[in-house]
């Protein structure tokens, strides 16, 4: 399975062929609206997933806006490189930067923003994020097409899996299309929301492989690295990395561990040091910047990740990209993600971990892995930016020629795909939803709220002003010559 599964991601993955000059005069531009709560300058995967996509759309010609909600003291209107402008709601954080939601008291501003800014497609991403949840809500009660972006893989036992994948069913029952970062979390999102899968796609995660180049001069020939760069919680396997460390470490003298990350399991790997006197051999660097990530990677030898769960792990492509050996947990997306002589499977054990190191370490000392740079050539062309963003502008295309459902038909919708308890419940929401919209419409009309500025797509300012720069500089570098 995991065989047919990766050759469909890599045929996936090269079956594009980019467009010609005359395809892209012809394209349609969107408008198009990026909700999520996890923005910079939190980091993570789904934060670049979101700016990096939307610069790539930026750059072929779509007017694009980042809603998320406001990081202390950064508030309001901010804009981001190639005039990408974002907004940073002052809405209440909840827990673990997700936001309290009432479904009712985040309509006035999304409203405000999505009027003002003339979107035509809102694209939420993640399904932890509460504010992307009622962005969906909202957009559908607005008339809007709708697209979100699963990130995350779910179980279906415990009981905040249950409550989480309902609240997916009723979010994505009536969104018009999908997006998965690989196909076992399409898998995954089918079964968890009951949809139809002709409306989910498989775009992958991707990596600006210019800001993951290798160099080996920085690492040290007379140890062996492994480096781990996650954030420290429990499903990214941090007790199994507390177990893998002494056992190595008591093995083999001249290994050392560079761990990136903060999180509530740090004290487990701040224990292990203390107890086993490894101080000098296992460095904790706390929360790193993402500018300062390729400089943690080009150090190690190995990249090992001990997730338990994943749909796909931008992490390893990074570290692969900056020439490292990679060693990670056989779960989720993963085996889908890099060619198998680049990485080592393991299954999520400790036992299974140190011998895909071992593994690893002795293949180092005998010389038998591929360079760092033909490592690097290899993965620079399997993920791009460029690529990801034109498989999405296709979604956006189909996107923008579906219906958005009436009310009756909306409500119809829910109270048939979601059970007859969740339903009914969330069809009178949706009720209240659209008279509270009718009555926002009554105080202030769409007609009389003032049209923002673009800063990007078709009509935007960002690029007429560089324009204008280049050329006064031009004009001035004439004069000086005469």
């Amino acid at each position: 399975m995991d065989q047919r599964r990766r050759g469909a991601g890599f045929k996936a993955m090269f079956s594009h062929r980019s467009r010609g000059p005359t395809a892209e005069v012809f394209r349609k531009k969107h408008n198009i609206c990026m909700v999520s709560d996890f923005f910079y300058p939190n980091m993570g995967g789904v934060e670049s997933h979101i700016y990096q996509l939307s610069q790539c759309l930026i750059a072929m010609g779509h007017k694009v806006v980042i809603v998320t909600h406001a990081y202390g003291r950064r508030k309001g209107i901010r804009h981001l490189t190639n005039g990408l402008k974002v907004y940073y709601l002052p809405l209440q954080v909840m827990y673990n930067q997700s936001t309290a939601t009432t479904c009712f008291h985040s309509l006035p501003l999304m409203r405000c923003v999505f009027v003002r800014e003339r979107i035509t497609i809102v694209h939420s991403h993640s399904s932890f994020s509460a504010m992307a949840h009622d962005a969906l809500f909202h957009a559908k009660t607005l008339g809007l097409n709708t697209v979100f972006t699963d990130h995350s893989l779910f179980g279906f036992a415990d009981i905040s899996s249950v409550l989480t994948n309902k609240l997916l069913t009723i979010s994505l029952c009536d969104t018009n299309h999908i997006v998965c970062v690989s196909y076992t979390s399409k898998e995954n999102t089918v079964l968890r929301a009951a949809l139809n899968p002709e409306i989910v796609s498989v775009i992958p995660n991707a990596v600006d492989s210019a800001d993951f180049t290798p160099d080996p001069s920085q690492r040290q020939d007379d140890k062996i690295t492994i480096v781990v760069i996650s954030r420290l919680v429990y499903r990214k396997g941090i007790d199994l990395l507390g177990g893998i460390i002494p056992e190595l470490c008591l093995k083999y003298p001249d290994l050392h561990f560079l761990i990136g990350g903060e999180g509530p399991k740090r004290i487990v790997l701040e224990e292990v040091r203390e107890k086993y006197q490894l101080h000098d051999r296992v460095r904790l660097l706390g929360a790193l910047e993402h500018k300062d990530v390729r400089g943690v990677l080009v150090q190690g030898h190995i990249f090992l990740n001990t997730s338990l769960t994943e749909a796909f792990c931008m992490a390893i492509v990074e570290g692969a990209s900056c020439g490292l050996q990679v060693v990670s947990t056989r779960v989720g997306g993963i085996p889908e993600v890099l060619p198998e002589d680049l990485i080592t499977l393991c299954e999520p054990t400790v036992r299974s971990l140190c011998a895909g190191l071992e593994s690893v370490i002795s293949q180092h000392r005998t010389g038998a892995v591929p360079s760092p740079a033909s490592i690097h050539a290899r993965v620079r062309n399997l993920y791009t930016w460029r690529n990801v963003a034109e498989r999405t502008e296709k979604v956006y295309d189909r996107v923008a020629g579906e219906e958005v459902l009436p009310l009756d038909r909306r409500i119809h919708r829910l109270r048939t795909h979601c059970g007859p308890v969740a339903g009914t419940i969330f069809a009178f929401v949706a009720v209240l939803d659209f008279l509270f919209l009718l009555l926002l419409q009554w105080l202030v009309p769409d007609q009389v709220m003032d049209v923002a500025v673009d800063a990007s797509g078709p009509h935007g300012i960002w690029k007429g002003e560089q324009k204008d720069e280049i050329d006064s500089k031009r004009e001035l570098s004439r004069e000086h010559s005469l």
